[in-house]
This record gives structure tokens, sequence and C-alpha cells, in this order.
């Protein structure tokens, strides 16, 4: 670049209103912002609740490549790779990690986006100025495409505190409307689309071993599961699956709800339980720590590395066994509030004022950019 940094630009190929990519961007476009960057999102599928906020990416064919650097964030394959060549502007990979193929049906969409986001990725080593994973785990998935280590750095940019600690956190009684017994009964929740990888079966074997392991006398806790694909050929097995160990009074699967009865959700319940198999950083495990939720998980992929020192994690993937330790944090306040403290220590990291300045120096170091 001839010139100094002006404009640091975002593209990802789609957006969606409460997708993490999305939330990502925009909190780094503040952080731009705040700093006198020029600093705008493209995207190819916009819907209409962010048109205001997020631009057509044909409009990046007029940026200055000598004034303009663009972060190209990665989750999943597209067809514009060839269009972001040609636009002949410096680039730095954003990495959010794929979810490997061979958790989608032979076949299917998601599938070949997937082994084309991978294939795309390979292609791309020798592409970027600079390469920001926003995990551990996906800094190892880049190593394993090629990218070498030492051209990695890891920030967690999609984590801001501000937007997600507001003042509707504590109104639990919107979580209450998702089901009459919520508020009588302990409230276990989990927040993620309904498909195969993040195995909320586990979960719902879970809440029936947990159902048994219980004094008779105690209340019988619920499972709510909120997230999208209510419609999904998965959805129908959760279904059946439930009404198989009688839970069907029991497990509440309210499709995606809107913030505020998400943050509710988070503060009425008893815990916060993940069994996901694959997680590239796994930010439902953030929101329920800032609301003080203690969390219950599976160990896989980057979930250790995002609790951090918070957390029960788990190093069985037996939904008994879960049960158990949801049943030991039901029963004993005090490791409850051992939890919650240990996770009041991990959010430290992903303070606004430490992220902001992680990314300045990310900017300056690999990207050449004027400090911030």
């Amino acid at each position: 670049m001839s010139q100094p940094i002006t404009a640091i630009h975002q593209f990802h190929h789609g957006v969606d209103v409460g997708d993490g990519v999305t939330n990502s961007m925009l909190f780094i476009q503040r952080l731009l912002r705040e700093r006198g960057f020029e600093s705008e999102i493209f995207a190819a599928r916009i819907p209409e609740p962010l048109e205001g906020r997020v631009r057509s990416h044909r409009h990046l064919e007029g940026c200055d490549p000598d004034a303009t650097l663009l972060l190209q964030h990665h989750s999943l394959g597209h067809s514009l790779g060839d269009w972001l060549r040609g636009l002949g502007l410096p680039r730095a990979l954003v990495y959010h990690n794929i979810t490997p193929p061979g958790y989608f049906s032979e076949g299917s969409e998601l599938r070949h986006y997937a082994e084309l986001g991978r294939e795309q990725l390979r292609d791309w080593r020798d592409d970027f100025r600079a390469v920001l994973a926003v995990s551990d785990y996906n800094a190892e998935d880049l190593q394993g495409e090629g990218y070498a280590p030492d051209a990695i750095r890891v920030i967690p940019l999609l984590v801001d505190l501000a937007r997600l600690d507001g003042p509707v956190a504590s109104d639990v009684s919107l979580a209450k409307q998702l089901h009459p017994e919520l508020g009588h009964r302990p409230a276990l929740s989990f927040v993620g689309r309904l498909v195969e990888n993040k195995r909320q079966h586990l979960l719902i074997e879970m809440l029936w071993h947990l159902q048994h392991m219980l004094p008779a006398r105690a209340p019988r806790p619920m499972l709510v599961l909120a997230g999208g694909g209510k419609d999904s050929e998965y959805a129908r097995f959760l279904k059946h699956r439930l009404h198989q160990l009688r839970l069907d009074d029991s497990v509440v699967m309210p499709g995606k709800v809107d913030d505020a009865t998400l943050a509710g959700l988070y503060r009425g319940s008893a815990a916060f339980v993940c069994a996901s198999a694959h997680e590239g950083f796994g930010m439902p495990l953030v929101e329920a720590m800032l609301a003080d939720c203690p969390v219950v998980a599976m160990g896989l992929t980057n979930i250790p590395h995002t609790l951090g020192e918070g957390g029960l994690v788990l190093d069985s993937e037996d939904p008994a066994v879960m049960a158990a330790a949801v049943a030991l944090l039901l029963e004993d306040p005090a490791l409850a509030d051992t939890v919650r403290a240990g996770q009041q220590r991990t959010l430290a990291r992903y303070q606004p004022d430490t992220l902001k300045e992680a990314l300045r120096d990310w900017l300056v170091q690999a990207c050449g950019a004027p400090p911030m």
C-alpha cells in the first residue's frame, strides 16, 4: 500500500439477525469506527432488517486498493471467491470455522458448501496479508489446512459484552412466556440451531436420567432448546425421542427467540447445558456466563478454550454422566457459586478494551495499518 489505510471494510457472503459472524462484524465495525477508520460491511445476501447496516458486495468494486484493507470473514463456501480476488484489494482472513462436511447429509446443499469452503481455504493460502482466527480451535483448523502457525493470530472478536449485557438481561419474566411451568420447575437451557452436530438428542436423554436421579419430591427439571430449524428432519427426530422417553411435558422447543427473551432465558435457567460435537467458538457459552448461569458442557472442540476457568467441563459424552453433574450443581449451591466465580474470571479476557487493543496490534503488525 503506497498510502495510509483510511478504510477497513468487511465481507461475508451472507448476514443475518442474531448470526454469530454478523454480530462479530458489527462489533469489529464499531471498534474500527471508534478509531477513525471508514468501515462498512458488505454481503451478497442481506435480509431486510439489516439493509440499512449492510451494503451490497458490489459496492466493493469502487474501493481504492491503495487506501483500503478488506477483512474477509469465512465460515462456509460460496461462489464469490474469484470475484473477491479480482477486486485487487489487500485482504486479511477472519476465520470462524467450517462445520466438517460429514455432519451433513450426502448430496445436501450444506455439505456441498462445507466442502467448497475448505477447498477455498486451501486455495486462498497465499492470498492474505494476514490471518486471524476467532478461537484456538479455529487456529488449529487453519494449520490443518496448511496455514503457517506463526502467521495466525487468535482474537475472540465475536464477544461484544456491551451488546450482551443490557438491562433486559435481568427480565426473567420474558422467558417464562415460553412455557407456563417455567419458573415453577428448574429450567435447563441450550441455545443453538436444531442440527445433528449440536446433539440436542443427548440433552433430552440427559434430562431423562436427571429426572430419575433426583429425589422423588424434588421438582422435575425442564429443558428449553431454543434455536432455529424447528421443521428439519432432525427436529422431527428430537420430538419423536422425547415422546419415547415420556418427556413431552418437560421439553420446550420454541424455535429462534428474540434477544430479550433469550437474555431472560439465560437469567432464569438453573444451568446451561451443552453436548455439541463441534463448536468453532460457542458464543452461547459466553452469553450464559455473562448472565451468571452455570454451564455444564461436554469438552469437545473449542468448548474448553471458550469456558476457560468457568463451567463444569466433562471428559465424557455419556448423557448419564452429564445428568449426574447437573444433579450435583442443582443440589450443591456452593458448587454452583464456585462455577460462577470461575466464569466471571473467564469473562475478563473478553472485555472490550482487551479486544480493542488486540485488534489494534494485529492490524498494525500484520496488516500495516496505522495505529488506531
